[in-house]
């Protein structure tokens, strides 16, 4: 469950998705160590899983977010930033 930004300069608090960026990630077989992936999805060992992340609008604007089951989620500064947000982004992790 995403209880506040990704971003852990921020840490905003999560209420509602109202603004920023949903970020879905697919995750093949997360079994330990699963960095950054919630313990009941690792300790389920399923085939597959989706890990949500969430930037703020503030943050969303500014970075993007990478994820690895070994290094966990990255926080990225954007080459280009946006002027608004983009409500969902779907990757596959490695």
């Amino acid at each position: 469950m995403i209880s506040h930004c990704a971003n852990p300069e921020c840490k905003l608090p999560f209420h509602y998705l109202r603004g920023g960026r949903l970020y879905r990630f697919d995750v093949r077989r997360p079994v330990e160590p699963c960095k950054d992936v919630p313990n009941a999805i690792c300790d389920a060992k399923p085939s597959q899983a989706n890990i949500y992340f969430w930037l703020c609008d503030d943050c969303s604007l500014q970075y993007t977010l990478q994820f690895s089951t070994h290094h966990g989620i990255s926080v990225l500064p954007m080459q280009h930033p946006r002027r608004s947000a983009v409500v969902a982004h779907v990757a596959e992790a490695e």
